[in-house]
């Protein structure tokens, strides 16, 4: 991409996408104590806003490459999500 083209996002949100990847990653890749890793990384991100719109699309995409991965839609994908946390909490 050249200078002269427009970025697919802002920088604000890229640095809020690139909290919140660094977040999940962290999650992701704790081998031992996720809950843990989870925390620290929280807790070293700079700007809770920043991790909070960070997470929210991080989640989105996900739902997006699932969608695409799978055949179906966001919605369809996060209805399934939704379906399954339901049944795992009431289970």
């Amino acid at each position: 991409m050249s200078i002269t083209e427009p970025s697919w996002v802002s920088e604000a949100q890229f640095r809020s996408i690139q909290a919140g990847l660094r977040v999940v990653a962290a999650w992701a890749d704790a081998e031992h104590e996720p809950e843990a890793a989870f925390d620290g990384a929280l807790r070293r991100e700079p700007d809770s806003a920043d991790v909070v719109v960070g997470l929210a699309t991080v989640s989105r995409l996900l739902a997006i490459e699932l969608g695409v991965a799978t055949g179906t839609t966001e919605g369809a994908v996060l209805a399934r999500l939704g379906a399954l946390v339901d049944r795992m909490q009431h289970s």
